[in-house]
């Protein structure tokens, strides 16, 4: 997992706290699959397969980064994401993340403390003047839209989803070592049933807002050499 345990922030405890720039991205190596909000689709596309995925009913996004369990392709020797290349903004966020009261009434800002961009002297203070900073605010600002872009974007997934057109699929791939290794539990969508839907159907997927989706989809889908490139 990327994260450690994670602290809610507070400045009687925090108030000296640094964030420093992430030097490289070791802490995503051993992700082989980074979760998409839609609005991450057009670019996301152009760099990874974008596949589909349920659980407990609900649809998600992913983009694949590796062939297989704790392999990241797109992190370098030099722990690095690779150069050129999209970063997801679930990577971005990191160390932080949005955590809500036992209620779910409201979420507070919290952090990955074991992270090094948070453990040095160095970098932009979270709290001045016994307030969170302007790079405190701009954090959480990012954090909640990317919260709320998530949430949306599993109503979009399952409006897909509702059309009949995703089917399970799997991905056998040769790594580099000659082993094999397969990539299961993703669903992609089925061009010969998105073809046959009914003209209705059609016109009321681009008036949801998610044949753009569909197609970026089945863009990404050239993008599977990338994960051995």
């Amino acid at each position: 997992a990327m994260y450690g345990p994670v602290t809610v922030l507070n400045i009687k405890e925090h108030g000296e706290l640094r964030l420093a720039p992430a030097r490289d991205h070791r802490f995503a190596e051993g992700m082989n699959s980074v979760v998409l909000a839609a609005a991450e689709f057009p670019e996301a596309a152009l760099h990874y397969p974008v596949v589909f995925a349920e659980a407990d009913g609900r649809w998600s996004a992913y983009a694949v980064t590796g062939p297989s369990t704790g392999r990241n392709s797109f992190v370098g020797k030099d722990g690095k994401w690779l150069e050129g290349t999209y970063i997801p903004a679930l990577i971005r966020r990191y160390p932080f993340v949005l955590v809500a009261d036992s209620g779910r009434r409201s979420l507070s800002l919290a952090a990955d403390l074991s992270s090094s961009m948070l453990k040095g002297k160095s970098g932009v203070k979270l709290y001045e003047d016994g307030k969170p900073s302007k790079t405190a605010a701009n954090v959480l600002r990012f954090c909640v839209a990317f919260d709320n872009q998530l949430n949306a974007s599993q109503d979009l997934f399952k409006r897909i989803a509702d059309t009949g057109i995703l089917v399970s699929r799997r991905a056998d791939v040769t790594l580099p070592d000659k082993n094999r290794s397969a990539i299961v539990g993703f669903h992609v969508v089925d061009e010969k049933k998105l073809a046959a839907l009914d003209d209705e159907t059609f016109v009321s997927l681009r008036k949801d807002g998610v044949l753009n989706l569909i197609y970026c989809h089945l863009w990404s889908m050239r993008s599977w050499k990338n994960i051995l490139a």
